[in-house]
């Protein structure tokens, strides 16, 4: 589906690159220490499984707002993560990979299975792009299912090794937290750099007006392909650090509706500021455990947040402070 702008691009990204640059950096720092601090002002282990959920989600819906800043919504994000967590599970289970490789190959093969895919389908546009990654989806859900001699079916795979780094395995859930929010940092610098970058921009371009960008010499197939598979290769990376993490992978690890509430967190946290993903990951990963008693109507409740933030805030929360600021420069003009 496309999601064309419709609505002012958050004033931070008109700011001159050095401003923006120590902008970026300061909330960056801001949020760092804040997330650094969590394990020492809780030591309630569930609060820390939260928190852990928050940080690996956040770059899901990060990897996420890079395919949709080429204007496309892909409901198959789940199914890379899925690849990803298949692919370092049974690399550490049946070959003995080291966890620490098994997450770079595991993104490597979803960024691989994402590029051919990416350029077969990227020339769809609307409602098609939304129905073939959705089928796609599927499709991945139905091999891990009927794969039972490799994927061990729906009953998935069990005693997932932990993640170990020189010899150092990550099996409390403290230094698994300050991993996680390693890698969530990691991928919001890199997300940066990239945007910041003449292909980060093209993505942009292609966004807001791709006959203009066409028209300006720009390859729009290509340029959407880069993000698709850029995006894909961190939800597998993503996909596997969970999979160690958890320690089983199954085909309901990583459904549908998985990607729906990537998509959820991408939107309300706002898909045109860089902090939005990880401010909608912040608000939605707890989501399930406040609703736990509201049965199936959880999906209902989650509709209906994306459709209040999209009719009130359609720049998400992250939009807040530029409108306050607005209207404080409003009021104290004469």
């Amino acid at each position: 589906m496309s999601i064309s702008q419709t609505t002012e691009v958050p004033n931070a990204d008109h700011m001159p690159a050095a401003t923006q640059g120590r902008h970026v950096w300061r909330n960056f720092i801001i949020v760092a220490v804040a997330v650094a601090v969590v394990p020492l002002i809780t030591s309630s282990q569930y609060y820390l499984h939260v928190a852990i959920l928050v940080l690996i989600n956040s770059t899901f819906s990060t990897s996420l707002s890079i395919i949709a800043r080429t204007g496309q919504l892909s409901l198959c994000h789940a199914g890379f993560a899925s690849v990803g967590g298949y692919i370092s599970a049974l690399g550490a289970m049946r070959l003995g990979i080291p966890p620490v490789f098994g997450i770079f190959i595991g993104g490597a093969v979803a960024g691989l299975v994402a590029l051919p895919l990416g350029w077969i389908i990227l020339r769809l546009r609307g409602v098609y792009f939304v129905l073939v990654t959705f089928t796609f989806g599927q499709l991945l859900t139905l091999l891990a299912l009927d794969l039972q001699s490799i994927t061990e079916g729906a009953n998935g795979l069990v005693g997932v090794p932990p993640l170990s780094i020189f010899g150092y395995a990550f099996v409390d859930r403290v230094p698994f937290y300050y991993l996680a929010a390693g890698f969530a940092g990691l991928v919001f610098l890199f997300t940066w750099r990239l945007l910041g970058a003449p292909a980060g921009r093209n993505f942009t371009c292609v966004e807001e007006n791709l006959q203009l960008a066409e028209s300006t010499g720009i390859d729009t197939r290509k340029t959407q392909v880069i993000a698709f598979v850029i995006g894909s290769f961190i939800a597998g990376m993503g996909g596997a650090l969970m999979t160690h993490y958890i320690r089983y992978i199954s085909p309901d690890s990583f459904t549908f509706w998985s990607s729906v509430a990537f998509i959820t967190m991408m939107v309300v946290g706002g898909r045109w500021a860089l902090a939005g993903p990880f401010i909608g990951a912040l608000i939605i990963t707890p989501l399930p455990e406040l609703l736990r008693d509201t049965g199936g109507f959880q999906h209902i409740i989650y509709g209906a947040i994306l459709i209040l933030v999209l009719q009130f805030l359609p720049d998400g929360i992250a939009s807040i402070s530029q409108r306050v600021k607005a209207i404080s420069r409003r009021r104290a003009q004469p």
